[in-house]
């Protein structure tokens, strides 16, 4: 496993700068209004995310798959609730191991905001704790409600995620999170099973605080 992520790294520190392999901040720079932030987790960002953009583009990417819907119905109006769950930051405290948000860069070309922020974990392996490092990138669609994410992390777990918003017309509004997650075999119901749990907390917190006016 060691030898399989340094050899990533070392792919990506040597493609960084080629424009054909370019990243998602770079590709966003034609027809967007982008505004970057200077911070210590950036270039760990760059990096890890062209580690992630190589595997898309890998034919013979062997990993187990885990897809899993997480659907939650929130007592509010639909733009409230859009608001709030699409803000990453209203996740601290909320979610059950996620430390901090450190936002690189936001991108605004009129239909798509994107977001490529670094979230600090700590995540509970057993008896001990591994600071997480999770790296990814937020797409909203506001006009459609509904946006796109996926994230990167060591060992070569990847997550994508579907965010769906639904009007129920009653001043109801469900929210649907389809994630799949994508990991080697050993890891992948450990990587299912944390991310699951993490995500359901978040959804419980923030709907008890939007239900509640604390959010």
């Amino acid at each position: 496993m060691r030898f399989k992520v340094g050899y990533a790294l070392a792919i990506a520190c040597a493609t960084m700068g080629s424009p054909a392999v370019g990243s998602a901040m770079a590709r966003a720079d034609d027809a967007a209004s982008c505004i970057e932030s200077e911070n210590d987790y950036k270039l760990e960002w760059q990096v890890s995310w062209s580690i992630y953009e190589a595997e898309q583009q890998n034919p013979a990417d062997s990993r187990s798959v885990t897809e899993v819907d997480l659907p939650v119905t929130i007592a509010a109006p639909l733009d409230k609730v859009w608001d709030v769950y699409t803000d990453v930051r209203n996740g601290i405290g909320r979610h059950s191991f996620l430390k901090d948000i450190i936002v690189h860069r936001t991108c605004d070309d009129g239909d798509t905001q994107i977001a490529d922020f670094t979230a600090l974990e700590d995540i509970p392996m057993g008896p001990v704790t591994f600071p997480g490092h999770t790296q990814a990138e937020q797409r909203l669609h506001p006009d459609e409600h509904y946006y796109t994410a996926d994230s990167w992390d060591v060992p070569n777990v990847t997550t994508h995620q579907l965010i769906t918003f639904t009007d129920n017309g009653d001043g109801t509004t469900t929210v649907n999170e389809h994630l799949t997650f994508v990991a080697d075999a050993a890891l992948i119901d450990f990587t299912a099973g944390n991310g699951v749990a993490a995500h359901q907390a978040t959804q419980e917190g923030i709907k008890r605080d939007i239900e509640s006016g604390a959010l």
